[in-house]
């Protein structure tokens, strides 16, 4: 009986054991200060590089009633605003160079709590600039290459492939779906390698060859284009009569007559 109750006593002190830390760590993250840095305006690029409009903000216990704000240990302001305690700054007004950001808040009880740090690398406007014009480049760059891939697509896949569905039947056009050319006005399914610009896919009708921006349109609309096509066909197939001039009708009535009885 001892030995259960000895058992039933250790496992009661190795379940306090184990739920201790995880309150204390709670009650740790509940009061320690948590500094935020966001961009306003400016530069903000990889390996910690900002240059131009930054804020500062802190997220704390409820009591907070004041925040001072730091940069290399310095005290650059503070902000009493209970809201986000927010705190402006210009990276142009310190000197360039890697620095480390801070704060220090105080509470309604009288506690002094400390935040965690932020390095950064403040940068001038000019290496910014550059720094941004060399990511556009690249990204122009990616697009273009990606515009000539799938141009090289369509034409490895088959420009001159011609469609084994038979004129006005209904056709599937798979999981990206369809759209109508507004060049030629003929249905083609939408392909993968169609380059996405926003304000729809700049993409090659396989009829008339002829690149255009394109969107989806509804299954509806596919059928009717489907029946024009269709339509279209049949008018090109009819064989027009040419009119016959005066003239042409007289000379073809005197070679005409030469068989007639006198």
């Amino acid at each position: 009986m001892k030995n259960k109750s000895l058992n039933i006593s250790l496992i009661i002190i190795i379940s306090l054991s184990l739920l201790l830390p995880s309150s204390r760590s709670y009650a740790q993250s509940e009061t320690e200060l948590q500094l935020k840095l966001r961009r306003d305006f400016g530069y903000g690029g990889p390996g910690g590089d900002i240059q131009g409009n930054f804020s500062m903000s802190i997220s704390g216990p409820e009591n907070l009633i004041r925040v001072e704000y730091y940069i290399d240990g310095d005290p650059i302001g503070e902000s009493v605003d209970s809201t986000s305690f927010r705190f402006k700054f210009k990276t142009d007004d310190f000197s360039l160079g890697v620095h480390k950001l801070s704060a220090v808040g105080y509470t309604s009880n009288g506690r002094v709590l400390d935040s965690n740090e932020i390095t950064r690398n403040f940068v001038s406007a000019q290496e910014g600039y550059s720094t941004v014009i060399k990511i556009v480049a690249i990204l122009l760059g990616l697009l273009i290459g990606v515009s000539l891939l799938s141009y090289a697509f369509t034409i490895l896949l088959g420009r001159n492939k011609k469609s084994s569905v038979e004129l006005g039947a209904p056709r599937s056009y798979g999981p990206l779906g369809g759209t109508i050319c507004p060049k030629c006005g003929k249905p083609f399914s939408r392909h993968i390698w169609g380059l996405n610009i926003g304000m729809g896919k700049f993409d090659r009708c396989p009829h008339c060859n002829k690149w255009s921006i394109t969107n989806r349109v509804s299954p509806s609309q596919l059928r009717a284009a489907e029946l024009a096509e269709l339509g279209d066909a049949k008018t090109d197939t009819e064989v027009e009569v040419p009119e016959i001039s005066k003239e042409e009708r007289m000379r073809k009535e005197l070679e005409d007559s030469r068989f007639d009885d006198i």
